[in-house]
């Protein structure tokens, strides 16, 4: 299966910043604890901003950019 060029970027910008989405959830209902919760929640969203910060992320967002906005001549 191949992927359409924009989906593709779109799956690559929305897995780098799944970490930040589900990791204080997760964490809540693994220890049910709010101060580790929170621990974890943190960790997960400097996880996901140094994902976010790799080239291969970067160029999606780019690229994504670039369809939304293309230029005018």
């Amino acid at each position: 299966m191949r992927l359409e060029g924009a989906v593709r970027d779109r799956l690559i910008m929305v897995g780098a910043a799944a970490p930040s989405i589900l990791g204080f959830g997760l964490g809540f209902l693994f220890t049910r604890d709010l101060v580790q919760a929170a621990a974890i929640g943190g960790v997960s969203a400097l996880v996901s901003a140094g994902l976010s910060l790799t080239p291969p992320v970067t160029a999606a967002r780019m690229r994504n950019l670039r369809r939304k906005y293309p230029k005018e001549d």
